[in-house]
């Protein structure tokens, strides 16, 4: 009996030994992914955003995506947003009226197209598993709330392991999945900071609603 409780003893130990090796490493994969999009600083992509429930296909939106350090900016058929790194507008399509407001962190966490890279820090489970998409070897990261009434409740990203590209990423919340698959990623495109501001010249007669 003495012997068997010796196993056991020591199959938990390796079992949480690797399940924290696991954690550690996912929440490095994140860390680099979120420090070559800041370090790399300029890139554009192409995605393509699906709504499902209950594996239901609810809605489709292309897109496509600047970013130049913290500012970005985001073009869709339903929605454009502009932010500069403080302020942030948002016009929904075929509306005159144009948003301004100055998000919060918390606010960011759910805006902005890399904040999802630091939800592991604030109450979720990682792990990590190697996977393949698109022929290219990657790693798959899956973020799961501590919290079972936390939102989003679990993040599913793909990073591709010789760039650490973010390929697709897949979100859980309030019952419903949304998958953002990103494609035509490049890096350092020619990007001047006047892109991640609302141009007022090009949509004059646009009533722009300052709720900051």
């Amino acid at each position: 009996m003495k012997k068997y409780f010796v196993l056991i003893v020591l199959f938990l130990a390796s079992t949480l030994s690797i399940f924290s090796q696991t954690k550690e490493f996912a929440s490095t994969i994140l860390d680099k992914t979120s420090k070559r999009l800041q370090s790399n600083g300029i890139l554009s992509a192409n995605f393509v955003l699906t709504t499902n429930e209950n594996t239901k296909e609810e809605s489709t939106i292309l897109g496509t995506i600047y970013m130049k350090g913290q500012m970005y900016m985001i073009k869709t058929s339903a929605a454009t947003t502009w932010y500069d790194g403080n302020n942030q507008w948002t016009l929904l399509a075929g509306d005159n009226e144009v948003s301004l407001v100055t998000p919060t962190e918390e606010e960011l966490q759910t805006s902005s197209p890399s904040a999802f890279l630091n939800l592991y820090k604030y109450g979720y489970a990682l792990s990590a598993k190697k996977t393949e998409l698109r022929s290219k070897q990657s790693w798959e990261v899956t973020m799961t709330a501590k919290n079972k009434q936390q939102e989003p409740s679990k993040v599913i990203a793909i990073i591709e392991k010789a760039t650490y590209d973010i390929l697709n990423v897949r979100v859980q919340s309030n019952g419903k999945w949304t998958r953002i698959s990103v494609n035509d990623i490049k890096s350092n495109p020619v990007l001047t900071d006047v892109i991640f501001s609302f141009p007022k010249d090009e949509y004059q007669g646009y009533q722009v609603i300052d709720l900051r």
